[in-house]
């Protein structure tokens, strides 16, 4: 299973919202930005505040199962290989 990873710019209020919103499991400061793991039902995320007035948060999407590659035996109706 490939998971995906999202990530959005926001502003230092909305960063805010979201940390109110999730369990902080670990911060560090590292230079001007603060770095914060989260965990809520949705999924784990990591919040970034960067210096001035904006953050990141980048989050892990749901997995999406593989794309099965299907394949017929040669010269044979035999049911498809996955």
């Amino acid at each position: 299973m490939k998971r995906r990873l999202g990530w959005r710019q926001v502003s230092r209020g909305e960063l805010a919202e979201h940390l109110k919103s999730v369990q902080v499991t670990a911060s560090e400061a590292v230079g001007e930005a603060s770095l914060y793991r989260c965990q809520s039902a949705q999924g784990d995320s990591i919040a970034i505040a960067l210096p001035g007035d904006s953050g990141l948060i980048i989050s892990v999407q749901l997995e999406i199962p593989p794309v099965l590659e299907r394949r017929r035996k040669a010269g044979d109706n035999a049911p498809l290989d996955e």
